[in-house]
């Protein structure tokens, strides 16, 4: 939860000092940016895993909140990216058994599993103009 919630709304918070200063009416991207990554483990209920679903439910919920009320007040784009499972990556080693990763995929909408440049090109497209 400090990680996560508290961790993501006080940089955001930080920045916001920073990030205000370009002011509305001075270009699409002058207000500045702000990316948030999440998860998608709290869309549904996951075993032992009630402190990262309540934690990246937080960070979505101030995601949302920051981009109304920044978007608005700022012109600062608030967006965020919730990844499911990523290949490659500690939180999936952490939530499923090597054995069982090859099983995985059966599960999974695409029938596969993220990639580590799928989120880096979400998070260029997002932070970019054209985003």
């Amino acid at each position: 939860m400090d990680i996560d919630s508290v961790g993501t709304f006080t940089m955001c918070h930080e920045a916001l000092k920073y990030l205000k200063r370009g002011g509305i009416g001075r270009g699409i991207s002058s207000g500045g940016t702000i990316l948030n990554i999440s998860a998608t483990l709290h869309y549904t209920a996951s075993w032992y895993q009630i402190h990262v679903s309540a934690a990246k439910a937080a960070v979505d919920s101030i995601t949302r909140s920051l981009a109304l009320e920044w978007g608005t007040d700022y012109d600062i784009r608030v967006n965020g990216i919730a990844p499911g499972p990523i290949e490659g990556t500690t939180g999936l080693s952490k939530l499923v058994p090597d054995e069982a990763q090859n099983k995985i995929e059966e599960y999974l909408p695409l029938y596969k599993l993220g990639k580590k440049r799928d989120i880096a090109m979400a998070a260029l497209y997002l932070t970019s103009d054209a985003g």
